[in-house]
């Protein structure tokens, strides 16, 4: 009887540790969901997010009323090169950006920035 006793235990553990890994198996963990998923996707923020225009992401300045993802990744290129910093006012000036965008992102700047 002895020899059973011994086993007891490290039996039931290795039976316990079996069970959780094919429960984990079963059931794989699921990835964290981001609180606002939808500020991931170009033109999906929020509508009084003010990006900042020197510092914003291509996917942040996407959101900006007529900036979609190909003039966000212009302003991104352009910025750069500019020696003074990038205003609502400024956009009108950089290639591939026109006066009706600018005036809209403009517009916008003066509704929604604090």
């Amino acid at each position: 009887m002895k020899p059973y006793r011994e086993l007891f235990w490290p039996m039931l553990l290795a039976g316990l540790c079996a069970a959780v890994a094919v429960r984990d198996l079963a059931h794989p963990p699921q990835e964290p969901q981001l609180a606002f998923q939808e500020w991931q996707k170009p033109g999906g923020g929020p509508q009084s997010y003010v990006p900042d225009l020197n510092r914003g992401t291509a996917v942040e300045l996407s959101w900006l009323p007529g900036v979609g993802t190909g003039r966000a990744q212009a302003i991104l290129e352009h910025r750069a090169s500019l020696e003074v910093p990038l205003t609502p006012e400024r956009l009108a000036l950089l290639p591939d950006i026109g006066a009706v965008t600018a005036a809209q992102v403009e517009r916008w700047y003066r509704m929604h920035a604090p």
